[in-house]
Parts: structure tokens; C-alpha cells; sequence
């Protein structure tokens, strides 16, 4: 099952990862806006997370605080790509 799992999302982890060696880091909502507007069937929310989360060549950086018009202010996660990732494949 984990091998399906990473399958599944190949194209998506390449597109993240080259993405964030071009930016160096970047937050879920660009990743996700970059993910959708680039890829045929984009991706959802709940998988970007997933993808971000378990992925050992993506790190998390920081947090920051976003202020929505009707949720009010919630944090929100910055990601950068691990020192030397893209070297070992």
C-alpha cells in the first residue's frame, strides 16, 4: 500500500520539490495555487498537506499568520526544501 501511496503522488512530489528550488521556500496556499494552476488535475487541500507532512526531502520552516475576511486570523505553514535533495536523485 505504501508504494501505491507514493505512486500516486510522484508527479505532484516532483512539481513541489522543483517548485521549492526555484523559490526556496514558499507557504501551503502558494504551493497548493502554484500545484493547481500548473497541473491538468491539480490536487486537493488534504493531500498537499499529506504530501508536505510525510515527504523526508520537504521541511518544514516556519509558521505564519494569515487574516481571513470571515475566519478571522490562522496560521499557516511555510515549507522549504531539504539542504542537498534534489542532488541524491
Amino acid at each position: 500500500m505504501k508504494e501505491r501511496y507514493a505512486m500516486r503522488t510522484t508527479r505532484l512530489r516532483q512539481k513541489i520539490k522543483k517548485f521549492l528550488d526555484v523559490r526556496g521556500e514558499a507557504n501551503t496556499t502558494e504551493i497548493l495555487e502554484h500545484v493547481n494552476s500548473t497541473m491538468r488535475h491539480g490536487t486537493t487541500p488534504q493531500q498537499l498537506g499529506n504530501v508536505l507532512s510525510k515527504d523526508k526531502d520537504i521541511m518544514k520552516v516556519a509558521t505564519t499568520k494569515r487574516g481571513g475576511a470571515l475566519s478571522g486570523r490562522y496560521e499557516i505553514c511555510v515549507w522549504q526544501l531539504r539542504p542537498g535533495a534534489l542532488d541524491e536523485n
